[in-house]
């Protein structure tokens, strides 16, 4: 038996009729300890912390790099009960949040470690046995590097502040970000395309879809709001990692590469184009599982592909839905799951065949198109290939990047920094040295 968490699907800030689910994780009834803690990763939550890892500005305004292990104060760790879980702990409880963002870690690594073969394999190996998951209320944001993966807080104009590692999927985004580095890697220097940072915010994105699509409670809750028809805006096509306008991005978008060639500023928007083509090739999927059990006919799979562009095609695609997942809904989401894994599939596979040094999205496209020759004799070979032609994957690129997406781009961000990057940083002065270190041992 796995230890028991209680997890949110949607945070409680987003759906205030949203509450945590118990969920039981791969990890043995007695294998964790106060954190929660194993021998893969930890949860801390730092006392007097001022920033996330990565440069930072010391004393007297030299950079330099921070890189865990975080060795000040803490708060008191979360602790399993006598019988080694975690789902004793209730929102309102102090450990609650840090039990709730390594549930969160390890249901993800659990999902993507099956599509993957294997156990996740940290690319911080060489100076980490552990991933260092820490929570630090007052920062703005959420990201994962070399040896951490650490969350923030959303700060609203009212003054609430929305904690974000109460968000699912913005802590799920993170651990995509893991697998990336753990399987493909980081590009060698001169050998980045701007595709594979839009790749990394998309497959990101993916991996939290997927992952959310494992409780059950989505599946029924997307099906009982959309009768199956996945194109209605619905919780399984939006993702929580806030944009700059503080907008939830969604997967289902018409976005292409055209408005991209000539430049682009964010690598989130950026990775639109892509993140909207596997969704497509997701639905395209399931529609054609429900074709081959029968449930929609042809036609209404045809009427459902023209609705995606003409309006008018809506009700009666609608209308067609309604009344056959009235029929069987038990089917609806047997096909919709099978869809989910073929995807899931697809990706990790397409994930250890491709390469990071120049990376585009038509290395994707091409990947995983070989990907369901192998798997499937080609059968999903006119819905990848058309739903990637759509967006002009693999026919126009992205073009230079233009200023004005500084501030919230991961561009020469925490997560891209290795330890050999220090080297590029000029030397700080013994003095401030001095003072540097007075000010940490403080803390």
């Amino acid at each position: 038996m796995g230890a028991r968490f209680r997890l949110y699907v949607q945070p409680p800030f987003e759906d205030a009729r949203s509450r945590p689910e118990i969920v039981e994780v791969s990890s043995p009834l007695g294998s964790l300890t106060a954190g929660p803690a194993d021998d893969r990763m930890f949860v801390v939550e730092p006392v007097g912390k001022t920033g996330p890892y990565g440069v930072n500005r010391g004393p007297l305004g030299t950079p330099y790099m921070s890189l865990p292990p975080w060795t000040g104060k803490i708060l008191e760790p979360a602790t399993p009960d006598e019988c080694g879980n975690f789902d004793y702990l209730r929102p309102s409880m102090a450990g609650f949040e840090a039990a709730h963002i390594f549930g969160c870690v390890r249901f993800t690594l659990d999902v993507w470690e099956r599509y993957l073969g294997q156990p996740l394999i940290w690319h911080f190996r060489d100076h980490y046995d552990r991933l260092e998951i820490s929570i630090l209320p007052q920062w703005d944001n959420a990201q994962y590097g070399y040896g951490f993966l650490e969350v923030g807080s959303q700060f609203e104009n009212d003054g609430r502040v929305l904690p974000f590692s109460l968000d699912f999927d913005v802590i799920a985004h993170e651990v995509g970000h893991a697998v990336i580095f753990s399987i493909l890697g980081v590009p060698r220097p001169g050998t980045e395309y701007p595709e594979y940072l839009g790749f990394q915010e998309a497959f990101s994105d993916c991996v939290s879809l997927i992952a959310a699509m494992h409780f059950p409670s989505v599946i029924d809750n997307v099906l009982a709001e959309t009768r199956g028809n996945l194109y209605l805006a619905n919780r399984l096509s939006r993702f929580s990692e806030f944009s700059p306008h503080r907008q939830i991005r969604s997967a289902n978008n018409k976005r292409t590469m055209a408005e991209f060639a000539h430049g682009w500023k964010d690598e989130h928007e950026l990775s639109q184009p892509l993140t909207g083509a596997i969704f497509d090739i997701l639905v395209d999927i399931f529609h054609e599982s429900l074709v081959a059990r029968r449930l929609i006919s042809h036609a209404v799979e045809d009427l459902a592909d023209i609705a995606e562009f003409d309006s008018a095609a809506e009700a009666p695609v609608q209308h067609a839905f309604n009344r056959a997942f009235a029929q069987n809904a038990d089917g609806f989401v047997e096909a919709l799951l099978d869809a989910r894994d073929i995807v899931g599939t697809y990706l990790a596979e397409t994930l250890w065949t491709l390469a990071p040094d120049f990376l585009d999205y038509g290395d994707v496209a091409r990947t995983m198109l070989a990907i369901d020759q192998d798997e499937s004799g080609g059968q999903f070979a006119r819905i990848i290939s058309r739903n990637f032609s759509r967006r002009a994957i693999g026919e126009l690129h992205a073009g230079p990047h233009l200023r004005g997406g500084e501030h919230h781009s991961h561009v020469h961000s925490a997560r891209t920094l290795l330890p050999r990057d220090n080297l590029k940083l000029p030397k700080m002065t013994f003095r401030e040295q001095v003072l540097l270190s007075r000010s940490m041992s403080s803390q």
